[in-house]
Formats: C-alpha cells, structure tokens, sequence
C-alpha cells in the first residue's frame, strides 16, 4: 500500500507522500486525505478511499470484509 500519495483538502492545497504507517499517521493528524483507518474499526467508506488510492480496482457491492481483503498488507 505504500507509498501513498495524499492531498490536503480545500481550501488548502497540498500534496505529500506517506511511505510507512508512521507517516501516512502524521499526515492525517495534519489534514492530509486519505485519513489513516485502523485495521480494528473499518468502515466500507473508508476500505473503498484506501483502494483508490492504490489504484485497485473493485465491485462497489462488495462487504467491507471482502474489500478489507483486497487491500495490499504492509
């Protein structure tokens, strides 16, 4: 899953990249999208964002579980 490239939202415009946990962390707490979600509590929402941006693909039907499982590990 890394690295993994993240924006600031608006108003503000920023971009960096997260190459380990610990910084795709940091970048969050500042604002950086996508937010850092923790394998304990996973929303679909939040499974989808992170298959996005490693530009995976995948049926929008899916479970959260399913997704989760297409996520790339550490």
């Amino acid at each position: 899953m890394y690295p993994l490239n993240m924006q600031l939202t608006a108003p503000s415009i920023g971009f960096a990249v997260a190459n380990d946990k610990a910084e795709h962390i940091a970048l969050t707490a500042i604002g950086y999208e996508p937010g850092y979600v923790s394998d304990a509590v996973q929303t679909k929402e939040s499974v989808m964002a992170l298959l996005d941006a490693a530009g995976i693909e995948y049926d929008k039907r899916l479970g959260v579980e399913k997704l989760a499982a297409l996520l790339p590990k550490d």
